[in-house]
């Protein structure tokens, strides 16, 4: 990396004992070596579990990745009792998570620029036929293996566990588990090949 961008680095890197405090009071468990790169977003529910690992970097600025342009990480529960747990070594941009039951990522998975991750359709439908409000009542943990890559504006929906190693391509939406080392594409996602490289 030149001087130039050595600076750039350390530039955007600053905030981050910021924000490790400003989680932290907000009753976020934060491991160490965390990296906050621009203003990243919390919404954490009363009674509720967001807990953050070791070497967790979350991106938040176009000027670190253009990918994430336009959007910064946001961790949202949404309800009592809900978590989401980020393990060591994961790494996000302008990433969406909202957990109303649980969410949780593997140790050393990359989610890429705008991805959606999300335990719940937000609404139902009420015997009056109108909307109701209760994320909680349509709401399926997700779980999320170890070593995965997520692609840029892929949606993760309720209730899918991805195994480790696996790769979802950008744009995808996974409405059904993954097994480890699958590469899955499209919409509804469909296996499209393997991982081939040793990973263990």
């Amino acid at each position: 990396m030149s001087k130039l961008g050595n600076i750039k680095a350390a530039f955007l890197k600053a905030g981050s004992p910021l924000w490790k405090i400003c989680f932290t009071l907000r009753g976020v468990t934060v491991g160490d070596r965390f990296v906050a790169i621009g203003r990243p977003g919390l919404n954490r529910a009363s009674g509720s579990t967001i807990s953050i690992g070791n070497s967790v970097t979350l991106c938040s600025s176009g000027l670190a990745n253009p990918v994430a342009e336009g959007g910064r990480c946001r961790l949202a529960t949404l309800a009592n009792g809900a978590t989401i747990e980020l393990e060591e070594g994961v790494g996000m941009s302008s990433t969406v998570i909202c957990a109303a039951k649980a969410v949780k990522v593997g140790e050393g998975t990359i989610i890429g620029g705008g991805a959606l991750i999300i335990d719940t359709d937000f609404h139902l439908r009420t015997p009056e036929g109108s909307w109701g409000t209760d994320p909680l009542a349509v709401s399926q943990p997700v779980r999320i293996g170890k070593r995965c890559f997520i692609g840029a504006r892929a949606t993760i929906l309720k209730g899918v566990t991805i195994g480790d190693d696996a790769v979802v391509g950008a744009g995808s939406v996974v409405t059904k588990d993954i097994e480890p080392r699958a590469i899955v594409g499209g919409n509804p996602a469909r296996v499209i090949g393997r991982v081939s490289v040793d990973v263990d």
